[in-house]
């Protein structure tokens, strides 16, 4: 059988953009902050006027008219997080609520917790729900008998906002001045935890870090006043330099909070009053570069892919279009990479010199 070659250009996922499509879903909206995910609902918490709406991710006629979910007992709600059908909502005056979304519209918000600093993003870890504050980082246990205590888990810190957990670890955003950077701590550890810087303040590219959301080893990161989302790959040696993902624009586009659901990016932006979504396997061929030697072939490829242009041996790691690892391994010039194990598709074969190669199992 003729083998037709072709050389497959290669991605800078850690040095270049990904120039996505964007999609305004909702607008006209008032300061949506928070927003969280249940089924094909997509919630957004809309500060100005203290409401909670919906709408339905799979309605094709844009812009989606939102469906109002709560309209009052609210005070300037910021972070959403779900557990199960109850819906948690922070607000900026020290209290968190929740709801029951299965209940029948507009829903009135149960109190939780009150008394606390400015809470901003809300995330869980089973019946333990985060909370950012303005200098520290608390968690409550939602099974608590009322009135519940929360328990400091980071102190000492410069207005966090947006959180994100793998595994043990609690990334979150730090927005000032002094501190804009993106810090972890191990949950596991003595309370209240030390903070690791993932993302160093000086010279990261970041202006003011908001809404975090985890992909595999991506964690992506709303860069307010930045006008941009940007991501880092988890595993890389600290401090790690973010790579722009997606520039929203110019003018009142300002991304705060974000979410993933398969390739679509979902992004509130307050300022422009607005919903947005981004496709991020829709790339431009402004993403890839041909300048590199790199190549796999043949591609697509059934069975194995060789590997020509490499300098050394290098660590490889393949990916899914989700951004999930599912094979890694060692390889040399001119070697083989058996794919035969894989289902049809497209996946992106990186390297530990950041290189990556895009490739199509047939």
């Amino acid at each position: 059988m003729k083998q037709i070659y072709l050389f497959t250009t290669i991605l800078f996922l850690s040095c270049t953009k990904l120039i996505a499509q964007t999609t305004d879903l909702a607008i006209r909206l008032n300061l949506p902050q928070g927003i969280a995910l249940n089924g094909n609902d997509l919630y957004f918490a809309q500060r100005s006027n203290a409401t909670i709406y919906k709408i339905d991710i799979t309605i094709e006629t844009l812009p989606i008219t939102p469906t109002p979910v709560v309209t009052s007992g609210l005070s300037s709600p910021t972070g959403l997080a779900f557990n199960g059908n109850d819906l948690y909502i922070s607000q900026a005056n020290g209290a968190i609520y929740k709801i029951d979304i299965t209940e029948a519209l507009p829903i009135a918000p149960t109190p939780v917790i009150t008394g606390l600093a400015n809470p901003s993003g809300i995330i869980f870890n089973g019946n333990e729900l985060y909370i950012t504050e303005s200098n520290r980082i608390s968690k409550i246990d939602i099974n608590e008998a009322p009135p519940i205590t929360p328990i400091p888990v980071a102190t000492r810190l410069l207005l966090p906002i947006g959180m994100a957990i793998n595994g043990n670890d609690l990334y979150f955003t730090q927005n000032t001045a002094a501190a804009n950077k993106i810090s972890k701590i191990d949950i596991t550890d003595a309370l209240p935890a030390i903070p690791i810087a993932v993302v160093a303040a000086n010279g990261s590219g970041l202006t003011s870090s908001y809404g975090l959301v985890l992909n595999g080893n991506d964690l992506y990161i709303a860069d307010y006043f930045g006008k941009k989302v940007s991501k880092i790959d988890i595993t890389e040696t600290l401090p790690i330099t973010p790579t722009t993902v997606v520039n929203t624009g110019l003018g009142s586009n300002e991304p705060y909070g974000i979410l993933l659901n398969g390739n679509d990016l979902y992004i509130s932006q307050p300022i422009a009053s607005k919903i947005a979504k981004f496709n991020l396997s829709t790339l431009s061929t402004n993403s890839y570069s041909i300048k590199n030697s790199i190549k796999s072939f043949p591609n697509p490829s059934t069975g194995l892919i060789q590997i020509s242009g490499l300098s050394k041996t290098e660590n490889y790691a393949i990916y899914n279009i989700i951004g999930s690892k599912i094979n890694e391994g060692i390889i040399s010039n001119d070697e083989k990479i058996d794919i035969r194990n894989l289902t049809n598709g497209i996946y992106f074969l990186k390297f530990e010199n950041r290189h990556t190669i895009k490739f199509i199992k047939e």
